[in-house]
């Protein structure tokens, strides 16, 4: 094989792996998180690029808590969901180039 056909290859080799890697943070964005809300409360939903979507309270539960003890439980949940969002979608790309977590 000539030089030219190696950098051909190398060329549509890279290409293939940086398509992969857009469609692998295209799919992380798009992918939504549930998370649950301690107590029970309900959930939290994120869309896979972090932003918060939904909080689904349950009603029966809410009767057990003061303001400030819900606030914090959403309020964990929903840095939970947006840490958890942004680890899948840095994984997901991880995977997608072929490279290991070091």
């Amino acid at each position: 094989m000539n030089t030219y056909d190696r950098l051909y290859n190398l060329a549509k080799e890279i290409d293939a792996r940086v398509a992969a890697i857009e469609r692998a943070a295209e799919n992380g964005r798009k992918l939504p998180l549930v998370r649950n809300i301690g107590a029970g409360l309900g959930t939290v939903t994120v869309a896979g690029s972090g932003s918060l979507v939904s909080i689904e309270l349950d009603r029966d539960a809410l009767r057990t808590q003061t303001g400030a003890s819900l606030a914090g439980h959403v309020l964990r949940a929903i840095r939970d969901a947006e840490s958890a969002a942004s680890t899948r979608r840095d994984a997901m790309i991880t995977e997608a180039s072929g490279r290991r977590e070091s």
